[in-house]
């Protein structure tokens, strides 16, 4: 299939950062079982090299006219069910309790240890880091300052949480750079996958556009939660260099002047990261997403300084939740569809679909247990 034109145009909600982030390759031992970046050369055999501009196009539909599986390169080919409307919301609990055990794994030692680092080491520099940002906008014309135009406003309060539901478009070209981390642009690349899947019947696209909700919103829990914890403050507020740390401020201390509290991490770049990574995945076969969506994220991470929303050092562990977020929702999405057995006499046509999963929350099982005196059954759950 194509990528239809809105997606190219909904990919401003990406940007650049880490060149390979945790697991980032195919051959790294943090890289999660399922990854799609597979090299071409270990996959097909030598006297088939002249398949590899064909084999990675290939999208049969199933007897129902849906595109169910995708050959993305020569010896990989990838099954997608037809997720069912907001499903995704389902597996948020599931992709927060795997993610600890998928980013802190022994073979991710040396990432891990890189990401403190760099935002030790930037945060160290953060100052100057801001500074000559600000110098080189003044210098280029960008008005620091993000303004924005309202479409519509509709108010909605949750007891004292004020929570409008607005849509402001940008009036400058800072601006314009910092919109690439909105919410609407992430909403309006999830929805261009969801209306495209159902137009053709491509459950990749669908399952695309169900994963970025997933990841989008895991990874804005986790965010949300670390700023809501550390409580340090946006620059354009700082009452020092490098600004304050008000470690676990109270809800309602946090909810009176939010940029006083909400700078690390970044929740901008987490998201477009997660975003630009879900694409990617599912899309390996168009090798321009990374690239685009990595360039935009550095106009992104370029306009949050020059406005004085974050310092550098809130973008490494921002950006690492979100790779994360993204690769477990790929992960869960998506079946590997293995070779079937070379006996000449196996019937078939070369490929053994995968067994339908059940979701998560339906795969308990019951299991009688004795405790003393007591006996009785119990339930368990195996993510």
């Amino acid at each position: 299939m194509r990528l239809p034109a809105i997606l190219f145009f909904s990919l401003l909600s990406a940007a650049a950062s880490l060149a390979r982030p945790i697991g980032a390759t195919a051959d790294s031992p943090g890289a999660p079982a399922d990854t799609s970046r597979v090299m071409l050369s270990e996959t097909m055999p030598a006297e088939h090299a002249d398949l590899n501009d064909t084999l990675p196009h290939i999208h049969p539909r199933d007897a129902n006219g849906r595109i169910t599986d995708y050959t993305v390169a020569p010896g990989v080919t990838w099954h997608y069910d037809k997720p069912k409307p907001f499903r995704w919301a389902l597996n948020i609990p599931r992709d927060l309790s795997q993610f600890p055990g998928y980013a802190f794994r022994k073979e991710n030692k040396g990432t891990l240890m890189g990401l403190v680092v760099s935002s030790v080491g930037l945060w160290v520099a953060d100052q100057a880091i801001i500074d000559w940002s600000q110098d080189v906008g003044r210098q280029l014309g960008l008005t620091p300052k993000s303004t924005q135009r309202t479409l519509f406003y509709v108010p909605f309060r949750i007891g004292s949480a004020n929570l409008p539901f607005e849509f402001n478009v940008p009036d400058n070209l800072n601006s314009t750079f910092y919109y690439l981390g909105d919410g609407w642009t992430h909403l309006a690349v999830a929805s261009s996958f969801w209306i495209y899947g159902g137009i053709k019947k491509d459950n990749r696209a669908l399952r695309t556009s169900s994963e970025l909700g997933e990841a989008i919103f895991s990874t804005g829990l986790v965010v949300q939660t670390l700023k809501r914890l550390t409580g340090r403050q946006s620059p354009y507020v700082a009452t020092k260099d490098r600004g304050e740390w008000h470690l676990f401020p109270s809800y309602n201390r946090y909810q009176s002047f939010v940029p006083n509290y909400d700078a690390f991490p970044t929740g901008h770049l987490a998201t477009a990261m997660a975003t630009v990574t879900v694409i990617a995945e599912n899309y390996p076969e168009y090798h321009f997403v990374r690239p685009v969506g990595y360039g935009l994220m550095g106009l992104l991470g370029y306009a949050m300084l020059n406005n004085g929303v974050h310092w550098a050092s809130d973008y490494p562990i921002g950006i690492a939740l979100g790779y994360g977020f993204a690769k477990i929702a790929v992960r869960n999405g998506r079946t590997r569809v293995e070779d079937a057995p070379t006996d000449p006499a196996a019937p078939g046509t070369g490929w053994v679909r995968p067994p339908k999963r059940r979701p998560w929350y339906r795969q308990g099982q019951m299991a009688p247990y004795t405790y003393g005196p007591f006996t009785g059954a119990s339930w368990s759950l195996r993510w």
